[in-house]
């Protein structure tokens, strides 16, 4: 069974996107700065605010218990 939790978010230009990560893969990307959502309408970057990084992380916690 997969770990990998999707998360729904806004970008920039308000599009609904869906995020996808593992605990792993959101941990080494945070870690090396460069977590960064994507949204695939207007092809924008944009970094995660510390609400949505709490989110994550909170989510994988309760997972792992």
């Amino acid at each position: 069974m997969s770990d990998r939790m999707e998360f729904e978010t806004v970008c920039p230009h308000n599009h609904n996107q869906t995020i996808a990560f593992d605990r792993d893969e959101f941990e080494a990307a945070l870690k090396s700065e460069t977590l960064v959502f994507h949204c695939n309408t207007c092809d924008t970057d944009w970094p995660p605010s510390s609400e949505e990084i709490a989110k994550l992380r909170k989510h994988f916690a309760k997972n792992s218990s």
